[in-house]
């Protein structure tokens, strides 16, 4: 298949077909993908081909039909963030004509941090400057719109590299002022690494109320790469708390890893949720983040919010990239 994706393969689940759709779909020219083209694909690469003929078009209905759940999974989940949907006939994924607006953004930057190592599908995934961006600046604008989204309230983005270099010290004075119901330890405790960027943690945030502490206080981390199930927050935000933050008066302390990955599996998904405490995955995070993004345009303190230039910015660079490669 020419353009910027291969053919599927035989090795692909139900969520990474429908993955192979969403980007075939939006680097199409008239931004449609035929489900046929897809399964025809498949077909092709079976090394016994099926001679029972019915036996073949129920395997292919169940295909069809495990291809169409997971679409309106996916739908219901996001909303107004998802752009893609089946048209009537169920034939065709198509993308929304207006993909490049913000609100789309979210769903579409995940989508493609999911396939940037090791895809079956990107042939020209982000690489370079393009994937250093990727990690340290727009996904981490998603994951800190995402929290104050999840909690209804402000969120700080704590992760290096901070805008205009900013110390942990002086983000946490800003977040201690904005209600996070802590102190500042400046300076931070002794055993704390003199050469530390962000220890670990990526964003902190708290449920709204008119006075502090809080009633909820969350440590995230961002975690982009395959690895990311071995990476919980919740070791870093031990220390990072004790290095840093004193008096931190709100009891319930919660644990969140941001990822752009979509879980299939159930009892890894409930195994993962025990390790991690709680995880956005793509079927959470653009919602949470769109709706973070609201929050902070309506006067939340929200960093990132006035920034999501740069996640459409860095969308169409990487459309560019991929369709020129």
């Amino acid at each position: 298949m020419a353009g910027p994706i291969d053919a599927p393969t035989l090795s692909l689940k139900v969520d990474d077909l429908v993955d192979w759709l969403e980007l075939a779909a939006l680097f199409d020219e008239f931004h449609v993908a035929r489900v046929d083209a897809l399964i025809g694909s498949l077909l092709e690469q079976e090394e016994t081909p099926e001679d029972d003929i019915g036996e073949r078009d129920k395997k292919r209905e169940q295909l069809v039909e495990e291809l169409e759940n997971e679409v309106e999974k996916r739908r219901q989940a996001l909303g107004p963030t998802y752009p893609f949907q089946l048209s009537d006939a169920g034939d065709e994924l198509i993308a929304n004509g207006e993909w490049r607006d913000t609100q789309f953004a979210f769903y579409l930057i995940c989508l493609v941090a999911a396939h940037v190592t090791g895809s079956e599908i990107l042939l020209a995934p982000p690489a370079g400057q393009m994937l250093t961006t990727l990690r340290n600046q727009v996904f981490q604008i998603i994951a800190t719109l995402g929290l104050a989204g999840l909690t209804r309230g402000p969120a700080f983005s704590v992760g290096w590299p901070r805008q205009q270099g900013e110390t942990i010290i002086a983000l946490l004075t800003r977040a201690a002022a904005a209600g996070g119901g802590f102190t500042v330890r400046n300076p931070p405790g002794q055993y704390t690494p003199p050469q530390e960027k962000d220890g670990g943690v990526d964003v902190i945030a708290w449920t709204p109320g008119g006075r502090p502490p809080p009633t909820a206080f969350f440590f995230g981390q961002t975690a982009s790469g395959k690895n990311w199930t071995d990476k919980p927050v919740a070791d870093h935000a031990r220390t990072f708390e004790r290095a840093y933050m004193q008096d931190l008066m709100t009891g319930n302390l919660s644990h969140v890893t941001v990822i752009p990955y979509r879980v299939l599996d159930e009892r890894d998904w409930n195994h993962l949720h025990q390790f991690h405490r709680a995880i956005l995955d793509r079927l959470r995070l653009p919602l949470c983040a769109w709706e973070g993004l609201q929050l902070g345009l309506n006067g939340v303190a929200i960093d990132g919010a006035d920034r999501v230039d740069e996640l459409r910015n860095w969308l169409g660079d990487f459309y560019d990239y991929a369709k020129a490669a």
